[in-house]
């Protein structure tokens, strides 16, 4: 009885062990990544999308300056990469293209579906002319829906995005009062966290922004009705619960380097 009594112990002892390591955090290794080559980590959907070299370490660089002369033709892109991520070329996506190629993104290829937890990235704004965004894309659906945690470089805010029917859309906007002045010549770690509805986007630890997916928008510019893609009986990509692909967002020619990329499930 009691030897039984130990055994018993000793595989609750084991079972505690075990039981964190099925949330355990991905954590995107690019040491092995070759300097000048498409990511292996990341599947490019639109953009260009290669692995840099800074500081000695190697980093993510979406690189905006092919973006213009690439913008009007995303489709082959987004055929080849639609057949790896999901076996098939997906006519929704087909049909999102165009707007889609105005906004780069890549999709973490280890996780298949992150619902819950908090995803981080260290980032570094280097160039853009039009634009200069960095961001996290979260909630990636096979027909190219999806939303997006970025942070502005020119505005210097944080904002969470929606891309639905071939159109992104604004959700939610950090206080204008309080802006983001971040030194270009450092990292910083942007950061999403997903617990059921709450969304909440923070830079540096300071949080920006927090929404609850499901909730009714707010009014539109200078008081307008809001788009009625904004309300989540019109839009899935706003319903709760989050389930889908996670990877890297930019806009248009923006030129960043990412690094540390994290993804803890809850």
């Amino acid at each position: 009885m009691t030897r039984l009594v130990h055994r018993c112990a000793a595989a609750a002892a084991v079972a505690a062990l075990i039981v964190p390591l099925g949330a355990a955090d991905v954590k995107v290794d690019l040491t092995k990544e070759k300097v000048g080559r498409t990511p292996e980590t990341f599947e490019p959907m639109v953009g260009t999308w290669v692995i840099g070299e800074d500081g000695g370490e190697k980093v993510v660089m979406v690189d905006g300056r092919p973006w213009v002369a690439s913008k009007d033709n995303p489709t082959k892109l987004l055929i080849q990469s639609a057949r790896k991520l999901y076996g098939t070329s997906n006519e929704e996506l087909m049909d999102n293209a165009k707007q889609f190629a105005y906004y780069p993104v890549a999709v973490l290829k280890s996780v298949k579906e992150f619902s819950n937890g908090t995803i981080s990235v260290k980032f570094k704004t280097v160039a853009g002319d039009a634009d200069r965004a960095s961001g996290i894309l979260f909630n990636v659906k096979p027909n190219g829906d999806w939303l997006a945690a970025r942070y502005n470089d020119t505005e210097n805010n944080l904002g969470l995005w929606e891309f639905h029917n071939g159109i992104r859309r604004l959700i939610k906007f950090s206080d204008r009062n309080s802006k983001f002045m971040l030194d270009r010549a450092t990292y910083h770690e942007l950061k999403l966290e997903v617990d059921g509805a709450s969304v909440k986007i923070s830079v540096d630890g300071k949080v920006g922004v927090e929404h609850v997916l499901g909730s009714a928008p707010g009014p539109g510019r200078n008081g307008a009705p809001p788009n009625p893609d904004l309300f989540p009986e019109n839009n899935p990509v706003l319903r709760p619960p989050v389930s889908g692909r996670v990877g890297l967002w930019a806009k248009t020619d923006s030129t960043s380097y990412f690094k540390d990329y994290v993804v803890s499930p809850k």
